[in-house]
């Protein structure tokens, strides 16, 4: 476009060019007139564009088309809907990738749906646990254990699609769609503190010593300042003692564990 617009200025540069020339009763035309106005017009069409919302060049991402559930998200949660909309319309603005945009926007659905999972049917809950699971057992795999221990203490960004295989994408796609479409339950059952703290103690113990961390570093894990090696093979282990448990009474923990009501600890 700016280039366009240089075309546009070269003109108005050569209709002036004519009229200085009848006017002072020239006799050779000033190019020179017309190859400044066109490069003058280049630059400041180029500079115009830029200063344009999104930067006037690359892909720009549509609010609807951010992530795979915006119809659904725009019809069962209007308030986060507007969040999204409010974030990649600032984002694109500030000039980030399209990838960044929707990581963002991904963040935000991430933190919604761990907020609403304390409010879920039991098999819906155990279920984002398997997931959660199954995420780092394929993280670890694969060596990724700095985002595994991410994924493990829930600080996992909205880019930890581009790190899970194909099946776990589409999992987490379709967990978030069942989420979203999901009645509040304010009443599903927490587990009792002293029924919680024992159950995690017994947990805790038991993926110590399946996955050969020390129990001295248990405490350094859940703080968020343990080995990310460790800390992915521990946590791994801790889910599946915890949903070694019949699923209304893992659901009812993890719904405690979510909450943050408790302190997760062995």
């Amino acid at each position: 476009m700016g280039a366009a617009i240089g075309a546009i200025a070269g003109g108005i540069g050569y209709g002036a060019a004519l009229a200085v020339q009848r006017y002072w009763r020239l006799r050779a035309l000033p190019y020179s007139i017309v190859v400044a106005a066109a490069l003058l017009g280049i630059g400041g069409g180029t500079a115009l564009i830029d200063r344009l919302p999104f930067g006037g060049r690359g892909e720009v991402v549509a609010v609807d088309d951010a992530l795979p559930y915006m119809q659904l998200i725009k019809a069962r949660e209007p308030g986060l809907y507007e969040r999204i909309e409010t974030s990649v319309i600032r984002d694109q603005e500030e000039g980030m990738s399209p990838e960044r945009v929707r990581a963002n926007a991904a963040s935000l659905v991430m933190s919604f749906v761990s907020d609403k999972s304390v409010f879920l049917s039991d098999d819906l809950t155990y279920d984002l646990a398997a997931t959660t699971r199954d995420q780092l057992a394929y993280l670890g795999d694969r060596g990724d254990h700095q985002t595994c221990s991410e994924v493990a203490l829930g600080r996992a960004k909205g880019d930890l699609d581009a790190r899970l295989s194909a099946d776990l994408v589409e999992r987490g796609f379709s967990n978030t769609a069942r989420v979203l479409a999901a009645p509040t339950n304010q009443d599903a059952p927490r587990m009792p503190a002293e029924e919680f703290r024992q159950l995690a103690t017994r947990a805790f113990a038991d993926a110590s010593q399946k996955s050969g961390v020390p129990p001295e570093d248990v405490d350094n894990i859940l703080a968020g300042s343990g080995d990310a090696v460790k800390t992915c093979k521990l946590m791994k282990a801790f889910y599946d003692a915890l949903l070694a448990q019949p699923v209304e009474v893992a659901a009812s923990a993890l719904r405690t564990m979510t909450s943050g009501e408790r302190t997760v600890s062995p």
